[in-house]
């Protein structure tokens, strides 16, 4: 299979676009569990902002990718969706309490679906990547979860959250240091 160096290089360049998403989700998903029911209006809070800045910088690291090849559309799409989730659970809190459950299961499988389409963008150029590719799997995997335990409520979805961002996390974190490491290769490469 013949990879796009160009590309290659661009989307190493911007490493550190999906090491904050993983830092970001690991900090969700350390932090959450720690709030007690009563707080489930700041639960709600920090998903919001969560899905506000995930969506954000998704539209950003495609923004910064879209020169070379220009097909990260699967990329954009999981940016709006974030960036809408977010905002909705940020401008009516109260409401968004009662479909949080709902919402966020229905926001972990759509994103999933789309960071697949972005997963299958990236394996036509960088071999062996694995990563972004489980870390959709895992998103679709906790939404339909989500989605089967509705009896358990928003209790159950703290843990589900965290479990959730600790993973997305630690999964997005690695990808971002492979692509470091594509990076600091190929300049070794070119010196």
């Amino acid at each position: 299979m013949r990879y796009s160096l160009g590309m290659r290089d661009r989307i190493s360049t911007n490493w550190w676009l999906f090491l904050a998403r993983g830092i970001l989700a690991l900090v969700l998903g350390i932090l959450v569990p720690f709030f007690p029911i009563a707080a489930i209006l700041t639960i709600a809070v920090l998903f919001g902002v969560y899905a506000l800045l995930d969506g954000s910088l998704a539209l950003v690291s495609a923004a910064r990718m879209s020169r070379d090849d220009g097909r990260w559309i699967w990329l954009i799409a999981e940016g709006i969706v974030g960036v809408a989730a977010g905002a909705y659970v940020l401008l009516a809190p109260g409401i968004a309490i009662l479909a949080l459950v709902w919402l966020v299961g229905i926001w972990a499988v759509i994103t999933g679906i789309l960071a697949l389409g972005s997963a299958f963008t990236i394996r036509r150029h960088m071999a062996h990547e694995i990563f972004w590719l489980l870390g959709a799997i895992v998103s679709i995997v906790f939404g339909f979860a989500v989605f089967f335990a509705p009896a358990i409520g928003a209790w159950m979805l703290i843990y589900f959250l965290s479990i959730y961002a600790i993973v997305a996390g630690i999964v997005s974190i690695t990808f971002a240091l492979r692509l470091r490491n594509a990076q600091s290769t190929t300049t070794a490469a070119t010196v």
